[in-house]
């Protein structure tokens, strides 16, 4: 309750579209821009969004990758496929399940409000559904670790709905009379998912998973549940923006600090307003014989005045103030507004092309501005994907939709890497560092070239194409890179032996001939001579 005052005024005055606070209908469709006179912080929380959205989790570029952590096993053959097929199961899945148009309303709530939830449900033919929650309709709590691991909300149902639900007999008088009468009175439901803590993990039964999950009338008093079911893993996504101070659960984010800009950029736009209202049309004095024909002051009218009358019509005073400092304030504040949201990060590359820089310069400046959500990515990576994944991985797993694992898998722990824009930014530097070495190592090589025995080429390879994201079947496995060097190796091998034997058959042939060459001139010289012959 001590946030939601916060929380209420951080909706009114940057994000109107979403929140749902105590003693607010859900069905109320009526406006609710009444306090926007500037909607700047409502655009810099799409911007921030759709950034997050893309730079993360983008359904147009793979964005995870199983691993083992084991680099020798990683690289056999039919770990890596394996490893890979289950990839691409688990991102199709995402696509066919909608994920993604779920996943972008977690990314506008996060900054907006600090905190973001969204359920990871079990769905009979796209495996999973994901349910956006809006702030003010659920709670979070935390382990002793910071943790959040449990979550209560409440939902408006009408009777109908909740017979359709759970049927006419788990629902409570009250409700029965209701849907013979008139079915679409609403009743408060509470949806509960937190640990279990009297259970036997011996038993595999939804009674006795690690998390239960109930629903029950908010009016009833009786104990009575609607439903109760149970999870293996926490179905929850609850990232948070940042934490602040032990033992806190809720997250703040850019729209805490983006609030004070917001209010004062509306009062400025309201300033302004009242400014040019005053210089456009300003309240004017005239004679007293005029009263009752104002509507000779509009634009077009006529005005007959005497000689002497002409000097007392005019502006009732003189405004001195200038549109032009106003203007000046709002923008100060638009460009607070814009940098808590990280607005100029994503809308970099297209500012600074027009002014000029290099390519070079753009990533440099870019890769310097990404750095500044490194411990945001890390929470989204923990207490968003992590959940997703895992929730996934373990549906697709009771649905009997992963392939077996290969047998070097056995009693090994699958692994997620995070491999999208964003991460892969965050790692550029050590890429940049692995470039610069090899370009130095290279101009020391022409000096002396014994320097390159201190690189060793297929880790650096392998290290440049993970930390680059290169899918792993365009990279030759160790075990292949050595079998293709053995052959290459033998097949040297067996050319060289093969010109040396034609290099000692020419030798030979060399030396017979020389030898009956000299045989012959011995003998004639000796018949010459006289000397006898054998």
């Amino acid at each position: 309750a001590s946030w939601e005052p916060l929380w209420t005024e951080i909706r009114d005055y940057i994000a109107p579209d979403l929140g749902l606070f105590s003693g607010e209908d859900p069905l109320d469709g009526s406006k609710r821009y009444s306090r926007v006179l500037d909607a700047e912080a409502a655009d810099c929380a799409d911007v921030l969004a759709a950034g997050l959205f893309s730079g993360v989790s983008s359904p147009s570029r793979p964005w995870l990758r199983l691993t083992t952590l084991d680099p020798e096993l990683d690289e056999t053959s039919s770990v890596k496929q394996w490893l890979d097929d289950v990839q691409n199961l688990m991102l199709m899945t995402f696509t066919k399940a909608e994920v993604y148009n779920q996943l972008h309303q977690g990314y506008t709530e996060l900054p907006v409000f600090g905190t973001a939830c969204t359920l990871i449900k079990r769905h009979p033919e796209q495996v999973l559904n994901l349910q956006n929650l809006t702030c003010g309709e659920y709670w979070l709590d935390t382990d002793p670790y910071g943790q959040v691991d449990t979550m209560y909300r409440r939902l408006s149902m009408n009777a109908k709905q909740m017979v359709q639900h759970w049927g006419l007999d788990a629902v409570s008088k009250p409700v029965k009379q209701a849907y013979d009468r008139n079915p679409y009175a609403r009743f408060d439901v509470i949806h509960a998912i937190e640990p279990r803590w009297d259970r036997d993990i011996m038993k595999r039964d939804t009674m006795n998973k690690a998390w239960r999950s109930v629903y029950f009338e908010e009016a009833t008093n009786n104990g009575k549940l609607l439903s109760e079911s149970g999870f293996d893993d926490f179905p929850v996504m609850a990232p948070r923006w940042s934490v602040t101070g032990s033992g806190a659960v809720y997250g703040r984010g850019p729209g805490a600090k983006a609030l004070s800009s917001s209010k004062a950029l509306q009062r400025l736009q309201m300033r302004l307003g009242t400014l040019v209202d005053y210089l456009s049309d300003p309240p004017v004095t005239y004679p007293q014989q005029f009263k009752g024909q104002l509507n000779r002051f509009r634009p077009g009218g006529r005005i007959p005045v005497a000689p002497n009358e002409n000097t007392v019509i005019g502006s009732a005073w003189q405004v001195n103030a200038k549109p032009e400092a106003v203007q000046a304030l709002i923008e100060a504040r638009k460009e607070e507004i814009r940098r808590y949201f990280y607005a100029t990060i994503f809308q970099m590359i297209a500012a600074t092309q027009k002014s000029g820089r290099t390519a070079t310069e753009i990533a440099s400046l870019e890769q310097e501005k990404i750095m500044l959500l490194g411990p945001v990515l890390e929470r989204l990576h923990k207490e968003m994907l992590d959940p997703l994944v895992s929730t996934t991985f373990n549906y697709l797993l009771e649905a009997n939709m992963i392939p077996p694992p290969p047998e070097d898998l056995q009693g090994k722990s699958i692994n997620v890497e995070y491999i999208s824009v964003l991460a892969k930014a965050q790692r550029n530097s050590a890429v940049d560092g692995i470039n610069k070495t090899i370009a130095e190592l290279g101009v020391l090589a022409q000096f002396n070239p014994n320097v390159l025995d201190k690189l060793d080429t297929d880790k650096t390879i392998e290290m440049i194409a993970d930390m680059n994201g290169v899918p792993p079947s365009l990279i030759v496995s160790g075990e292949q890179v050595a079998l293709i060097r053995q052959q290459r190796g033998e097949q040297q091998m067996q050319m060289e032996q093969a010109a040396q034997l034609q290099q000692a058959a020419t030798t030979m042939k060399d030396m017979g001939q020389a030898a009956d060459s000299d045989g012959l001139r011995d003998m004639m010289a000796q018949i010459q001579a006289g000397e006898p012959t054998l």
